[in-house]
């Protein structure tokens, strides 16, 4: 396997998502919300976003933020209305934190972008092309799942 290949097409699509976040944040609709927090609180966001409702360690883990960063960035977000926060009922000591409503809205609009780019890219390929794409994602998909669910992932 092309290992190099496998990182370069990842950081490819990475850098479109980037690019996905800013246009979508850029838009009217988006301004309001967007405004309240920074590009990087939003990066924050989106990889912490699969791990939600996700506690406090695990924002730590996922972001590399400090203790002190990480409860000042969940307070933030807290305030702003952007994440909630709740009890979690296995352990009342622990809190968890998840999507406000108009968090996902945004997350969602920056994925729909995203899905909007590649498609309109890949209709060139053939159907087999699409296939092999697809089970290539599917295999991917699944050696991670294996691997995110030994760890901080739910």
């Amino acid at each position: 396997m092309d290992i190099d290949c496998f990182k370069r097409m990842y950081r490819m699509v990475d850098y479109q998502r980037r690019l996905c976040m800013c246009d979508v944040c850029s838009r009217y609709n988006w301004q309001e919300f967007a405004g309240k927090i920074s590009f990087k609180q939003l990066d924050y966001l989106m990889l912490i976003r699969l791990a939600m409702p996700c506690n406090l360690q695990q924002v730590m883990t996922l972001t590399g933020l400090s203790s002190s960063a990480a409860s000042l960035f969940v307070d933030k977000m807290t305030k702003q209305g952007v994440v909630l926060r709740d009890q979690d009922p296995r352990d009342r000591r622990n809190i968890l934190i998840r999507p406000g409503e108009k968090l996902m809205e945004l997350l969602n609009e920056i994925d729909r972008e995203l899905e909007r780019i590649i498609v309109t890219e890949l209709r060139s390929c053939t159907p087999e092309q699409i296939d092999e794409l697809d089970r290539s994602c599917a295999l991917v998909c699944q050696k991670l799942e294996k691997i995110n669910a030994a760890s901080v992932l739910p």
